[in-house]
């Protein structure tokens, strides 16, 4: 991940969704698990595997995750919800614990 970028931390659905849509980015878990997630850019990750976002999402709130993500770049992150989603720009998508 490039340094000098702004970071985003959100746990709002409508952002993730959006971010992914503009990267036609879908969402993801690990294949044999039920809470490993990712959005999946492209075809060449084979040991993901494509889930429905309403699946998706449910893992995301039942784990209190949080989405990092870069406003105009491809990098992405789960972590752990810290209380300061949706504040302001600037998280660091190394700070927590991913999932």
């Amino acid at each position: 991940m490039a340094s000098g970028q702004v970071w985003f931390r959100t746990i709002k659905h409508e952002n993730i969704r959006a971010w992914a849509a503009s990267r036609s980015a879908k969402p993801a878990r690990v294949q044999g698990t039920s809470d490993a997630l990712k959005l999946k850019i492209g075809e060449d990750e084979k040991s993901w595997e494509e889930i429905s976002w309403e699946d998706w999402l449910a893992v995301f709130d039942e784990k209190e995750q949080a989405f990092v993500y870069e406003k105009f770049g491809f990098s992405c992150k789960i972590v752990r919800r810290n209380g300061n989603e949706d504040l302001a720009p600037g998280a660091s998508p190394s700070t927590d614990a991913s999932h």
